[in-house]
């Protein structure tokens, strides 16, 4: 595999990875008598230990705890680098937001039609 499109597939397992933990821990998190999440914890525990599988395959390592953590580390990276696209994303969606004129209000129009014939 060329090295671009492994750094590609190792920050989308990654990404995977990090996001099903996350899932998991919600899950986790918000149980109460209610609430059967054994098939959402259960999906998202082998997205995770499949992805860590998969890193470990391509890296020829064993899968431990060790080959977990790097793949949660190569997680965090992937995302990381994609902070400065969303920061410009969210830079254009504020101006857009703050330059836009507001529309003329009825309800406003009203107040002030009503304040000033008393």
């Amino acid at each position: 595999m060329s090295p671009e499109l492994d750094s590609v597939a190792t920050a989308f397992v990654g990404s995977a990875a990090l996001t099903s933990m996350f899932v998991v821990l919600a899950m986790i998190g918000t149980l109460n008598h209610y609430h059967r999440p054994i098939i959402p914890v259960l999906g998202a525990l082998m997205v995770m230990l499949s992805c860590t599988y998969l890193l470990a395959w391509a890296d020829g390592t064993a899968v431990d705890t060790l080959t977990l953590r790097m793949t949660m580390s190569e997680g965090v990276f992937a995302m990381l680098k994609l902070l400065p696209f969303v920061f410009l994303i969210l830079t254009a969606l504020l101006l857009e937001a703050s330059l836009r004129k507001r529309p003329e209000d009825p309800l406003l129009a009203l107040l002030e039609s009503e304040s000033g014939s008393e």
